[in-house]
């Protein structure tokens, strides 16, 4: 006591984590078994995931990152030599960014950008769902060359497995589509760098503005 009422404050505020206020992660080698909420949260906001590789003679398959699993998540991997990105969402569909060709032997950048359309989660203060879940853009691309662009129309909203983790390299819990691979499917080539770029929505005054003339009960305060 006092009861505590302030559901989506509480969801929007940082907590303590090795995450929390970063926005860029770097990554080298194999990093496996990360737990949920030590993860970098790519859910409601724009982000790049750039991998720096070394394919190997006869090799080209496996996890470069991965969060989350069967029921939901993100995939990006290497499957005959090609680039695949996956986003399960929730097991209702698997939208997929994939590479025509496979990759040579030897040293490529591999990355995948995603262009969100929606205010984000800070939009939870205003008591709005508006700005969560929302589409946006996705691109893959080959030694800085576009290999494939595709739109989708919603996201995920909130969280994903709590019981999955985030792994580089390999995957240590179940996989985001059982068509293409089993776990762990560890990477036969080695990850020189991997790097995670998240770019948050801020709201705007006019953003704001906007919410707080919609919340419930806003219309009455401001005849009052």
């Amino acid at each position: 006591f006092p009861l505590d009422n302030s559901l989506a404050t509480r969801l929007v505020t940082p907590r303590p984590s090795v995450t929390a206020g970063r926005d860029t992660f770097t990554y080298r080698g194999v990093l496996t078994g990360t737990p949920n909420g030590d993860a970098p949260n790519l859910l409601n906001s724009s982000y790049t995931i750039t991998a720096e590789i070394e394919v190997p003679e006869g090799g080209g398959n496996g996890i470069l990152v991965t969060h989350g699993g069967r029921f939901a998540g993100y995939g990006f991997y290497l499957l005959e030599g090609k680039p695949v990105f996956v986003w399960n969402l929730l097991d209702l569909e698997r939208p997929r960014w994939e590479g025509t060709e496979a990759l040579t032997p030897g040293r490529h950048t591999l990355e995948f950008s995603f262009a969100y359309d929606g205010l984000g989660i800070g939009t939870l203060a205003f008591n709005s769902l508006s700005g969560i879940g929302r589409g946006g853009e996705g691109v893959l691309k080959v030694d800085g060359k576009e290999v494939a662009r595709q739109s989708i129309a919603r996201s995920i909203p909130l969280i994903l497995q709590w019981d999955e983790n985030f792994d580089v390299g390999a995957d240590t819990l179940t996989g985001v589509d059982d068509r293409d691979y089993r776990p762990p499917f560890a990477f036969d080539g080695t990850i020189d760098r991997l790097t995670i770029k998240i770019d948050r929505p801020q709201l705007s005054a006019a953003d704001i503005e906007k919410l707080r003339a919609a919340m419930p009960g806003a219309s009455n305060k401001t005849s009052e």
